[in-house]
């Protein structure tokens, strides 16, 4: 018999498929084993299926070996148990709970029924049953001992007692010596109360353990091959490893502290797994941190909520609507929050449904937005403003453990009050009414006024304010100097926004020392790929300021410069839309008399739309949203810069 490129001889089968088993070459097994007719018809084919399966993590497959093996011998209990994990892995807890209460009573299983039994309630979110079920449980040696210490952790995590959950779990770890699952939920209670340093503590053992006692795995090969690894699949090694789960909350970490790319990598070090293989928390991640767009994200986010819980991780529901409203597709938002009006009251919190409602209202009523945001950040203003006070009681009596506690609210308190600041603030900014924007961030200066992200956006709405370009600079400046060595990772709106504003006061050579900054920078990185745009953008923008003064000689040839004369890789459709602004504006100015350029400078301007035109051919003029896909008589640059260098040319009397 043949399996997998293997002959099997006659008498050999039962030493092969044990062979196999033992080796945990589950699914050559599982091959093996359908290739014979009789195992979906006996007993121990039947058996051997299902733990193969479920060894898989395939486990509707394997319910429905036991759900045959039941028929076949009703009276085995073991095999009612194995069914009722089965299902219960799957999800299914209603199914999984009926097996166990018709007929599983054999007293040599008690203790496996009931823990199956307080797992199912646990997974119902029944947390009173499943309490009630682990205080029956017979107390046993030191494993039965930490198994217990960790279901109580369990319990108290999910009821938001995290430093005795954390208690529990270390007295788990001390009893029944290092599982990284228990030291897991150690790290997760660690990440919760803020403490990422201790729980990237725990997360680097496991790590160091996992690569140590399952080589095979390929830790880091994704990594090293650039997604090129072969896949490893759901071995049982992989589970009991904890490295899905340590890796994730790393990922969670960094993303928590803005740092993406670091997310990024913490899930590429993951051992590599084809997308169909992936885990739902793992799937989930990769949406928020996808580089590519938010397109994939979006749909993959998408798929985990048609799953449905259990499946799908409780924030899906939360990160999918707060993903739409960055995109600024509110009417999806709006239908997601229609289509699952069950999700709505048992994963959104109050504070959140009510700012997401706020933000899709703004789209039809901006005042009734604006009323609900006031009511809002007014609640939580005053929560803070009572907080303030805590904590400078607890400094007065010198209590540090109740100091930490007040600074902890404090600034949970301030996490959620920063982002209706900006949501109120956004409002007259999406009018373009800058002033109104400047009124609501002074509103919440009392709060917010030493926030990086506050003093961020701040410093663009004074800069849009087009008089205020001195006090926009006070905030960008020390954003730059805190990450002078590093300007690179400063975002390029800054940079090009503080040069604008030094040649708005007459700074030029702090604006041009800042560029050489940036140039020399992008040469060190290296530059040929057209990766690095900063300089670019820094560029565009002082070129669309100049044509934006009627200055447009010098404008134009900054932003033919940017791009590299039109001939380079940084033309694409966000560098296009500065190009076409200005040359509007140029060809309005011209149609109306009102503007006079030389005709060295006109002529530069055509050879600029000329090359524009001639490597612009296939690159789409405009920008998709993240659901959007570019339809194939989409404009192009290359056609567009032929329209505006005709309409050029005709306005300069040429025939």
């Amino acid at each position: 018999m043949f399996s997998q490129n293997m002959i099997i001889r006659d008498g050999e089968y039962t030493r092969t498929i044990y062979t196999m088993i033992k080796e945990e070459r589950f699914v050559e097994a599982i091959n093996t084993l359908n290739g014979i007719p009789e195992s979906s018809t006996t007993r121990a084919g039947l058996s051997l299926l299902g733990h193969c399966y479920y060894q898989t993590q395939d486990f509707i497959e394997a319910a429905n070996c036991y759900e045959h093996l039941l028929n076949l011998v009703p009276d085995v209990q073991e095999y009612r148990l194995y069914y009722a994990q089965s299902l219960f892995q799957a999800g299914l807890f209603e199914e999984a709970q009926k097996i166990v209460a018709n007929g599983l009573e054999a007293p040599d299983l008690k203790e496996k029924v009931m823990q199956l039994q307080s797992a199912i309630a646990y997974g119902n979110e029944d947390y009173t049953t499943a309490q009630s079920l682990l205080l029956q449980r017979q107390d046993g040696g030191n494993g039965q001992e930490a198994a217990t210490k960790n279901d109580e952790g369990c319990l108290l995590y999910q009821a938001g007692m995290f430093e005795d959950a954390l208690a529990r779990y270390v007295s788990a770890l001390q009893a029944g010596g290092f599982n990284p699952h228990v030291a897991y939920n150690a790290a997760l209670c660690h990440y919760r109360r803020k403490e990422n340093s201790q729980a990237l503590n725990y997360i680097a053992e496991i790590v160091e353990r996992g690569i140590r006692n399952h080589p095979e795995l390929g830790v880091g090969a994704q990594a090293e091959t650039e997604g090129g690894a072969r896949s490893v699949g759901n071995p049982p090694a992989l589970a009991a490893s904890g490295l899905a789960q340590a890796f994730n909350l790393k990922a969670a970490i960094e993303y928590q502290e803005g740092n993406l790319e670091g997310a990024r990598e913490a899930l590429t070090d993951l051992p590599p797994r084809s997308e169909p293989e992936l885990d739902p928390v793992t799937l989930h991640n990769m949406a928020l941190t996808d580089p590519v767009g938010g397109g994939a994200g979006l749909r993959r986010l998408a798929f985990l909520l048609e799953l449905g819980p259990p499946t799908c991780p409780q924030e899906t529901f939360a990160n999918l609507l707060l993903l739409c409203c960055k995109h600024e597709m509110y009417d999806t938002a709006a239908d997601i929050l229609a289509e699952h009006t069950h999700l709505t009251y048992k994963y959104l919190s109050p504070y959140l449904y009510d700012l997401l409602d706020a933000l899709i209202t703004a789209q039809s009523t901006p005042e009734e937005a604006e009323q609900k945001l006031g009511t809002l950040a007014n609640s939580i203003g005053g929560r803070l403003r009572s907080l303030a006070a805590k904590v400078q009681e607890c400094r007065s009596a010198t209590d540090q453990n109740a100091l930490r506690m007040a600074l902890r609210e404090y600034e949970a308190a301030l996490e959620s009050y920063l982002p209706v600041a900006m949501a109120r603030a956004w409002i007259p900014w999406r009018m373009d009414d800058f002033q109104g924007a400047e009124r609501e961030f002074r509103a919440s200066a009392e709060f917010c006024s030493e926030t990086p992200s506050w003093r961020l956006h701040a410093a663009h709405v004074l800069f849009m304010r087009g008089d205020r370009y001195k006090e926009a600079a006070a905030f960008y400046e020390p954003i730059v100097r805190q990450n002078y060595d590093e300007i690179l990772s400063i975002p390029a709106s800054v940079l090009a926004n503080l040069c604008v504003a030094y040649i708005m006061t007459s700074q030029n050579e702090e604006a041009e020392e800042l560029m050489r900054k940036v140039e020399r920078a992008e040469e060190r990185k290296g530059n040929a790929a057209g990766q690095c745009l900063h300089l670019c953008i820094v560029n565009l923008v002082i070129g669309t300021l100049y044509c934006a003064k009627n200055n447009y000689e010098f404008g134009l040839s900054r932003i033919a410069h940017a791009l590299d004369g039109g001939s380079g890789a940084r033309l694409c459709a966000d560098t296009w839309i500065h190009v076409k602004r200005c040359v509007l504006g140029l060809l309005t100015g011209m149609a109306k008399q009102t503007i006079v350029l030389p005709s060295i400078a006109l002529q530069e301007t055509l050879n600029f739309l000329r090359a524009c035109e001639a490597y612009g051919l296939t690159i789409p003029s405009v920008l998709t949203g993240p659901l959007e896909d570019s339809a194939d008589h989409a404009p192009t640059i290359g056609l567009e810069s032929r329209k505006l260098r005709a309409l050029l040319l005709r306005l300069m009397e040429y025939k």
